[in-house]
C-alpha cells in the first residue's frame, strides 16, 4: 500500500533566500515534496494581497504536486525536529484538521507565554480532498478548508514563529496589519500590542522539542 503524500506549502513574497533556505532543511526530513506559491510580482501598490486567492492558490499548486495531506507553512517559521514522527502515521487514520501550538520567539531560544501568547494554535495540516471550498476573504482567511465538516484536533507540536525575535520586526508587523486592514476596508483592530513587551515571561523551548536548523542569523523584515 503507498504511503500518503504530505506535501508543504508556502508563500513567498519578501524573504530572503536563506530564510526558505532554512525552511526547507527544517521540514525536508519529512514532508514528501515543498511548493511554492511565488507572489513577489504582485504589483507594489498591493501592501497585502488577497489572501483567500492567495489561500485558494496555495490549495492548488499541493494538489498539483500529488498531494493526499497539505501542511501550509511559511518561510519565517519552523517545526520541531519531531514533528514527522507525530504527523505521519496521523495521515493513515480519519480526515481531521491538525492544529498546532504557535510559538512566537522573541529570542533565539525562547518563546513568549504571557496572556494570550501562551495559547495561540493555528489550524495548518488537512486531508486534500476534491470539491473542498477555501474562504474568499480578502484578509485574515484561513489556510485550510472551510465548511468541511471535518474536526479540529489539537496536535502535540510546536511551530516556532521567528519574525519576533528582533525587535524592528514587531513594529513592523502591527503596522503592517494595520495598513492591510486599512487597504481592504474592514474592521481595524488594535495591532500595537505586538511591539510592547511589558510583563513579557517567556518560556526556553523544552529539552527534546527544539528546531533544525536553529536560529544563527538575524532575520530583518525587508533585509536581503
Amino acid at each position: 500500500m503507498t504511503s500518503p503524500r504530505l506535501i508543504a506549502v508556502y508563500g513567498r513574497r519578501h524573504e530572503p533566500q536563506w530564510l526558505i533556505d532554512d525552511m526547507v532543511t527544517n521540514i525536508s526530513p519529512w514532508v514528501d515534496d515543498i511548493v511554492c506559491v511565488d507572489d513577489r510580482n504582485r504589483p507594489a501598490s498591493e501592501a497585502w494581497g488577497h489572501e483567500g486567492r492567495f489561500r485558494a492558490a496555495q490549495r492548488e499548486a499541493a494538489m498539483a504536486a500529488g498531494a493526499d495531506w497539505i501542511l501550509v507553512v511559511d518561510p519565517d517559521e519552523r517545526i520541531e525536529d519531531r514533528a514527522g514522527q507525530v504527523l505521519r502515521p496521523l495521515m493513515d487514520g480519519p480526515d481531521v484538521l491538525c492544529r498546532f501550538a504557535l510559538r512566537e520567539m522573541f529570542n533565539p531560544n525562547a518563546y513568549r507565554i504571557d496572556g494570550k501568547w501562551g495559547i495561540v494554535r493555528r489550524t495548518r495540516m488537512y486531508p486534500a480532498r476534491p470539491g473542498q471550498e477555501m474562504s474568499t476573504k480578502p484578509i485574515h482567511a484561513p489556510p485550510v478548508p472551510i465548511h468541511s465538516g471535518l474536526p479540529k484536533v489539537d496536535i502535540d507540536v510546536n511551530i516556532y514563529h521567528l519574525k519576533m525575535i528582533e525587535p524592528p520586526n514587531r513594529v513592523h508587523r502591527a503596522r503592517a496589519y494595520a495598513l492591510a486592514e486599512n487597504q481592504h476596508r474592514v474592521r481595524r483592530r488594535q495591532w500595537g500590542a505586538l511591539s510592547l513587551t511589558a510583563g513579557m515571561r517567556l518560556q526556553p523551548i523544552p529539552e527534546g522539542r527544539g528546531f533544525t536548523p536553529g536560529y544563527t542569523r538575524p532575520y530583518l523584515v525587508g533585509a536581503r
